[in-house]
């Protein structure tokens, strides 16, 4: 905000609407100038275009209508709101939308934009905005990255390195990497030197609560025997036909990992699932025990995908700690605890 002036905020609103989200909120607030101040309704959008001032304006001016004569119960409608935009960074079209219509609006470059009665500001901010990347991280070619890092934090590593690791293009990766840092994930000494984990126990909890799974689809089925034995003869089989996949959920844990009972089992799949039916002897049947989980297109690789860095366990090869995690989260029944526990023991396993 300009000098001498300030946004007090005074309560929150939660509106429902159809769309994403099915709900907005919208803060009561007033703007205190050195000639008084001025009670606006806020609403927030970033990005924002000049086409949306006007439709802003008239939910606002709905929104503070219905709050007066809920407000006034027969003693007089209260003073009314100016409606009021904030965004990150308002462009000169945005601007003159918003004197147009005749709406209140700041940004974080610094700019205001305010008329009521004796009160007219209008100031046009120049800070720049650092302007995050809008790269996805947890799902897609950005996963790729994050496994990759997950895998050796204490590393350090360029964009460049990086990108031929996980086999993405310099741009992209440098736009995930920026984002990571900016979010505290990552650091480096200075902008021409590699980028080093910061906070991976911080950046996995990140991925395993940010919703997005790595399996794209999962077929369930009873399997009349889960024991080592069972599971390590049945990859045996599908190892010499040259079907690919590797071992998850319950069936990924080592012993000493195991933190809760009634653990579905499952591994992830590329190719017909018929072979895996047969070698784990799997039938269509209810109650569930064990997962058939297909990754999403840039996860079923070795590089930065479900089947790099994998871990031995007696009875074939396991998902990467971290992946595992992930794949708990989204288990259902006590997964989210056995995954809290794998997180803990990714941060006790993590090089001083």
């Amino acid at each position: 905000m300009p000098r001498g002036v300030e946004l007090a905020r005074q309560d929150s609103l939660v509106v429902s609407q159809h769309g994403p989200g099915g709900q907005a909120v919208y803060d009561l607030a007033r703007v205190l100038v050195p000639q008084g101040s001025v009670p606006v309704l806020v609403a927030y959008r970033a990005p924002l275009v000049p086409a949306l001032v006007p439709q802003l304006r008239r939910r606002l001016l709905e929104l503070d209508e219905d709050l007066r004569l809920r407000a006034s119960a027969g003693r007089g409608l209260p003073v009314p709101r100016i409606p009021m935009i904030v965004t990150d960074s308002a462009s000169a079209g945005v601007i003159s939308a918003c004197e147009r219509e005749d709406v209140a609006l700041v940004d974080l470059r610094g700019t205001l934009l305010l008329r009521s009665e004796g009160i007219f500001v209008r100031v046009v901010g120049q800070t720049p905005v650092q302007r995050r990347s809008r790269a996805p991280v947890f799902h897609g070619k950005g996963c790729r990255l994050v496994r990759t890092l997950l895998t050796a934090p204490e590393q350090i590593r360029t964009a460049r390195e990086l990108s031929e690791q996980a086999q993405t293009s310099y741009a992209y990766t440098h736009g995930v990497l920026t984002q990571l840092e900016q979010d505290g994930y990552l650091v480096r000494a200075s902008r021409n030197t590699g980028f080093r984990v910061r906070d991976a126990v911080g950046l996995l909890r990140a991925w395993v609560e940010s919703g997005e799974k790595t399996a794209v689809a999962a077929e369930g089925f009873h399997a009349p025997s889960t024991m080592p034995e069972t599971l390590r003869s049945g990859y045996k089989a599908l190892e010499e036909q040259g079907i690919h996949c590797i071992f998850t959920l319950a069936s990924g844990l080592l012993p000493e990992e195991r933190f809760v009972s009634g653990l579905p089992h499952g591994l992830y799949l590329t190719g017909s699932i018929e072979p895996v039916v047969q070698a784990l002897e799997l039938r269509r049947l209810t109650p569930h025990n064990f997962w058939v989980l297909r990754p999403e297109v840039a996860a079923e690789t070795g590089v930065g995908g479900v089947y790099s860095s994998p871990r031995a366990l007696p009875h074939g090869p396991g998902v990467s700690l971290p992946q595992l995690a992930v794949d708990f989260q989204h288990s259902g029944g006590r997964g989210k605890e056995q995954a809290e526990a794998l997180v803990e023991r990714f941060a006790r396993d993590l090089p001083l």
